[in-house]
C-alpha cells in the first residue's frame, strides 16, 4: 500500500532519484554544495498536503499517481533542476509533462551505439533538458539519428571521473599484468557451445581466442568481473560467472577482479599491458585513458551492439585466430607512451576530459547555472 504523509518536503536547489543513486553515488559527489531533495521513484509517497495538485495531475495531466506524488514533492521543495541518468529517462519524462519549467541535466550511463541508441536509450528533445555525453562521438550521432535533436554536450565520462579523482594518472604506470579480459557474463547463455544470437557469437569466439592465445604463449590472465553497475546481480551470479571462466579459460593461470571494490576493473586496466574485450564502456574508458587496449567488434554488416566507430589499432573485427594473435602481439611490444600519442586525436573523439576528474566540475557548473534561473 502507498505510504501517507503529512511532513513538508525540504527545500532544495537539485532533485535526485533514489533509483539512480545506488549506481551512481557520484551523483551525491558532483552536488556537494547544493541543497538537494531525493524522490522515490518505486512507491513513491502521497503527501496528505498535496492532495488537491495530485488529484489536479490525476485528472488534467492523465498523470499516475506516483508520478503525480513525484511531481508535488518537487514542486514544493523549489528544486530549480533534475539530475538523473539517461536509463530512466521514462521518469525525466513523466516528471516533464508535469514540471516543464524545470531544467533536467540527464548523464549519458555509456557510449553510445546506434543499433541501442534507436532501441532502448534515445532521449528525446525537451526545452531546458541537457543531456550529457561520452565524446564527440556520441554527439554526432545523437545529432544523425535523433529527429527532434536533443541538445548534448560532450563532457566525458562521470564514473571515470570519479575514479581519477581517487587515483590520478601516473606519468609511468609499472603493468602489474600482462593481459586483462573485461568480462560481460550476463548468465548461463555463454555457457552454450552453439551460440544463437550474435552477442553470444562474439563472445564465444574471442573467448576462444583468447584462451588459446594465452595457451600457446604461456601468459596468465587477470579477468575483470563484472560490477553490477546497473542493477544488483542475480543471486549467485558471482559464483557462476567465476566457474564459468575457470572453464573457459582452463589450463590457463588466471586471477580475478573483486567485483565489490569500488573501481577494480579501472585500476586493473591501467595495471595492465593490454585489456581485451569487446567495445564496452570499460574498455573505451580505458582507451580514453591511454591504455593498449584490444577491442574485439563485431562485423557492421550484422549490427551495432558490439560496434565502434573508429577504425584503428586498437580494434579488430571478427578476427580469424592468426589476424587475431597477430593484432595481440603488436600491442604488447608497443611501448604505451608510444599510443598515447599516436591514438589521442581517437581517444579525444571518444572520450572527453578522459585523464583528469574535469567531467564532475563542469556537470556541477551546469547545476549552478540552472539554480541561478539560466539555461543549462
Amino acid at each position: 500500500m502507498r505510504r501517507i504523509e503529512f511532513s513538508a518536503a525540504p527545500r532544495a536547489d537539485v532533485a535526485l532519484l533514489k533509483r539512480n543513486l545506488e549506481f551512481w553515488p557520484v551523483f551525491r559527489e558532483i552536488v556537494t554544495g547544493f541543497s538537494t531533495i531525493e524522490l522515490e521513484t518505486i512507491g513513491s509517497p502521497v503527501n496528505g498536503r498535496d492532495v488537491v495538485q495530485v488529484a489536479r495531475d490525476l485528472v488534467t495531466n492523465k498523470s499516475t499517481l506516483g508520478y503525480a506524488s513525484m511531481a508535488a514533492r518537487f514542486r514544493k521543495s523549489g528544486a530549480r533542476v533534475l539530475l538523473a541518468s539517461d536509463q530512466t529517462k521514462e521518469v525525466a519524462d513523466a516528471l516533464y509533462e508535469l514540471l516543464p519549467n524545470v531544467c533536467q541535466i540527464l548523464i549519458a550511463h555509456g557510449s553510445q551505439r546506434p543499433e541501442v541508441l534507436l532501441e532502448h536509450h534515445r532521449v528525446s528533445s525537451r526545452p531546458g533538458r541537457l543531456l550529457c555525453v561520452w565524446g564527440s562521438s556520441d554527439v554526432e550521432l545523437y545529432q544523425s539519428l535523433a529527429d527532434d535533436r536533443i541538445r548534448c554536450v560532450a563532457i566525458g565520462s562521470l564514473r571515470n571521473a570519479a575514479y581519477l579523482r581517487r587515483h590520478p594518472l601516473q606519468s609511468a604506470r609499472v603493468s602489474k599484468h600482462e593481459l586483462l579480459f573485461v568480462s560481460q557474463y550476463s548468465g548461463s547463455d555463454e555457457d552454450d557451445p552453439n551460440p544463437i544470437t550474435k552477442r553470444e557469437q562474439v563472445l564465444r569466439s574471442l573467448k576462444s581466442h583468447l584462451r588459446r592465445y594465452c595457451t600457446e604463449h604461456s601468459v596468465p590472465l587477470s579477468i575483470a568481473l563484472r560490477p553490477p553497475v546497473s542493477a544488483p546481480h542475480a543471486l549467485n551470479h558471482l559464483d557462476e560467472e567465476l566457474a564459468h571462466y575457470c572453464r573457459e579459460f582452463a589450463g590457463v593461470k588466471l586471477s580475478f577482479t573483486d567485483p565489490g571494490v569500488p573501481f577494480a576493473s579501472y585500476q586493473a586496466s591501467d595495471e595492465s599491458n593490454v585489456t581485451v574485450g569487446v567495445p564496452s564502456g570499460a574498455l573505451t574508458e580505458s582507451f580514453g585513458r591511454g591504455n593498449k587496449v584490444l577491442m574485439f567488434r563485431q562485423s557492421p554488416e550484422s549490427g551495432s551492439y558490439f560496434g565502434f566507430p573508429v577504425d584503428g589499432p586498437w580494434l579488430v573485427t571478427e578476427p580469424t585466430y592468426d589476424e587475431f594473435a597477430e593484432r595481440l602481439d603488436d600491442l604488447r611490444n608497443r611501448p604505451r607512451a608510444e599510443t598515447v600519442d599516436d591514438w589521442r586525436q581517437a581517444r579525444d573523439f571518444m572520450l572527453a576530459n578522459a585523464e583528469s576528474d574535469a567531467p564532475l566540475t563542469l556537470v556541477s557548473d551546469l547545476i549552478s547555472r540552472c539554480v541561478r534561473g539560466e539555461q543549462p
